[in-house]
């Protein structure tokens, strides 16, 4: 069983998750690359992450860049989705509102979002070279850019996601007084669940010597 220390480590860090929020990876080259964005999804606590496998070669998220992702990619949660169209669909009936990042004229400033007024943001990132989908492009309910001077036209994947993902955060989190990141309520059913399965997971993780968790 684990420690009482490692238990209270991760309660505290289940019940920071934001489980409304996801990431959508649309597409991804090289796996390294999304090894490093699972790391950011972790760091400011997005737990769902959706993977979009169309054109590129499909890998599994669990057994990829466990240096890269900093051994995160063990306590997310992954979305496998093999086509855009239906993924775009999925994430609608869930309810979520489409962002998807793109360097174009009619695309807007991440910094003018209200993000922390949208209820369930899924944040779009398309492949290294080619960038979103027209699919993608034709669901979004917006597009957005991160404002940059530089020679170079866009940010490469990792630090894209980092980006996005702290401004969300810094939003809806710390707001313009940079309030407490601690836990405001009691748990709630959502939060327990995904505390119960960290725990499971430790467990059999423990068991087993340090054998790949499922």
């Amino acid at each position: 069983m684990p420690t009482q220390r490692r238990i209270d480590k991760f309660t505290r860090i289940a019940m920071l998750r934001d489980l409304d929020a996801a990431v959508v990876l649309e597409d991804i080259h090289d796996p390294h690359n999304a090894a490093a964005a699972f790391r950011s999804c972790d760091a400011f606590g997005v737990q769902n992450v959706h993977l979009v496998f169309e054109q590129e070669k499909p890998f599994n998220p669990r057994r990829i860049g466990k240096k890269t992702s900093g051994h995160t990619n063990k306590w997310l949660d992954f979305h496998i989705h093999h086509g855009t169209e239906d993924a775009m669909k999925a994430l609608r009936r869930a309810g979520f509102t489409i962002i998807a990042t793109k360097v174009d004229p009619s695309a807007r400033a991440l910094p003018s979002f209200d993000l922390a007024a949208i209820e369930r943001p899924a944040f779009v990132f398309g492949n290294e070279h080619r960038g979103i989908s027209e699919t993608v492009e034709r669901a979004a309910d917006h597009l957005t850019f991160i404002p940059m001077i530089g020679l170079a036209e866009s940010f490469n994947l990792s630090v894209s996601v980092s980006l996005v993902l702290y401004e969300y955060f810094s939003q809806k989190r710390l707001g313009r007084d940079h309030v407490s990141i601690e836990p405001q309520a009691a748990a709630d059913p959502a939060h327990e669940e995904l505390l119960q399965r960290w725990l499971a997971r430790m467990s059999r993780r423990k068991s087993t010597r340090g054998g790949e968790a499922s």
